[in-house]
């Protein structure tokens, strides 16, 4: 099996390869659109970090940096070879090898495809000092010819209409893609796009459809508000594009998804896509005081009259939290009054589950129990620990290797998920430091908003061989070793 970084269904990939200032660093982008007549094809866009290559003279008496950029194209169901890309992306020119500002210099490049999934090879190689980036993912690339679809949504972190910045131009915008998916504090609204095809076939000519766009939050059971829902009503066509920005300003911090459904006449969604997003606003607080119109009367919360013990059931549901809700579990729970904490606790889960909170509340805390008997100790709950924390916000893994014996590691486990929402082939490295306790650290993982470390493995086998060139992030083979093929290969 190969090894996948990233899996995003037709995707606005977003996958930033980060390094020191020496080493090469660069942004990576794609996603599948369809013209007109439904011609298939995927749009990549590169973003090199000047300031991370090696510049050097060329024929005009200047220097310049030059990155060799290969993306080889399979498909998924026999990995026969399309065409995919093969060229030199050059920098502007300088006058000298230390201009004060090397800016990033980017491009964009189309490649049309037939309809199905797609493995992309990337190969990024710095000609002047041979630093390279290499890189797979996987998209699929879907436009039925007798049904309305969508591309993915292109999430921005600036547009322009003036064409005056940003880096790349798009719709006759210049635009900043929102890399990584992550919208800082700083970033006040979210602007987004969205192709959409076939309506006029569908619906016919000149007919009106709805466009429902919203900002939802990634936790099950919630649903947007509805400052964050907007409707618009559109004329049908072959391509509409779709053009909205929503403030997010008071937006708190969380996973989001912004997701577009497209209505017919009968209200009925015959379409959608979504992007998943992270927003970061630490200045938007949770405030209990928020939950003084809950009423509790009757449930199963007034009979939970120990706030030692409220105070753990409230700690215990950080790992399914947003991000909101775990600076409060972490920063504030326990100045909160128990009656207060009652009404919280209650909200939490009727947001769930209105139907049956206290059943979505006791269906967790097996979980949480077994966590506890599981991964936890006297001196740590379960649900505190890394293992603990990933089975209760992702669920059990799909399959676990465990190594406790390796001669030159410490002892780690590899958690694989087939499925994690809409993310695929997902996993999670966990060692064990102390090699005495029973509490095994998140090394790292692939899956979005998790640690990710490219160096774990010299950090695993670091109990008998310290290295810390950074340079180095793959151990020489030794017997009995295998941690590497074991996260690549294991079933």
């Amino acid at each position: 099996m190969k090894k996948i970084f990233s899996f995003l269904i037709l995707g606005f990939l977003c996958c930033i390869v980060f390094a020191q200032k020496q080493y090469l660093s660069c942004a990576l982008n794609a996603n599948a659109y369809a013209t007109n007549s439904l011609q298939p094809y995927i749009e990549f866009q590169f973003l090199i970090n000047g300031k991370t290559t090696q510049y050097a003279p060329n024929a005009r008496g200047k220097f310049n940096a030059a990155v060799e950029v290969r993306v080889d194209i399979k498909t998924v169901k026999d990995e026969r070879s399309i065409d995919g890309l093969h060229y030199i992306l050059n920098s502007a020119d300088f006058e000298d090898t230390i201009a004060a500002t090397k800016p990033y210099f980017s491009d964009v490049q189309n490649v049309k495809v037939d309809t199905g999934a797609y493995y992309l090879y990337y190969t990024l190689v710095d000609i002047h000092k041979k630093d390279t980036i290499s890189y797979i993912d996987y998209i699929d690339v879907k436009f039925p010819k007798n049904e309305i679809s969508l591309s993915k949504i292109s999430l921005w972190q600036w547009l322009d209409p003036t064409g005056q910045d940003g880096f790349f131009e798009k719709y006759g915008y210049a635009v900043t893609p929102l890399f990584q998916q992550y919208a800082p504090e700083k970033q006040y609204t979210l602007p987004f796009t969205v192709e959409i095809y076939n309506t006029d076939k569908v619906l016919g000519n000149n007919s009106e459809f709805m466009v429902r766009t919203s900002i939802v939050p990634e936790e099950f059971y919630r649903a947007a508000k509805p400052q964050n829902i907007f409707y618009k009503t559109l004329k049908s066509k072959s391509l509409t594009l779709f053009l909205h920005q929503f403030d997010i300003y008071d937006l708190p911090s969380g996973n989001y998804n912004v997701v577009v459904e497209i209505l017919n006449k009968d209200s009925v969604v015959v379409a959608s896509s979504n992007a998943y997003f992270q927003r970061n606003n630490p200045a938007v607080k949770l405030d209990p005081k928020n939950y003084d119109d809950v009423i509790i009367d009757n449930t199963f919360v007034e009979k939970m009259t120990d706030l030692k013990q409220l105070q753990d059931d409230v700690a215990s549901l950080y790992p399914i939290g947003s991000r909101i809700e775990q600076e409060f579990f972490l920063q504030r729970m326990k100045k909160v009054p128990l009656e207060q904490l009652q009404r919280y606790f209650y909200s939490f889960w009727a947001k769930r589950d209105a139907n049956d909170p206290e059943g979505a509340w006791l269906e967790y805390k097996k979980k949480v129990d077994y966590v506890q008997e599981k991964y936890g100790s006297t001196v740590i709950r379960g649900y505190r620990t890394d293992r603990g924390r990933v089975y209760l916000r992702y669920g059990p893994p799909t399959h676990i290797t465990e190594e406790p014996y390796d001669p030159n590691s410490y002892p780690y486990e590899i958690w694989q998920y087939y499925v994690i929402g809409n993310q695929t082939n997902k996993k999670f490295v966990f060692y064990n430091k102390d090699l005495i306790s029973n509490n095994y650290e998140l090394l790292h993982s692939d899956m979005i908003g998790e640690t990710y470390d490219p160096g774990w493995q010299m950090k695993l086998v670091r109990r008998l061989s310290p290295n810390n060139n950074p340079d180095i992030t793959v151990p020489d083979e030794y017997w009995g070793g295998g941690a590497n093929d074991r996260y690549k290969y294991d079933k």
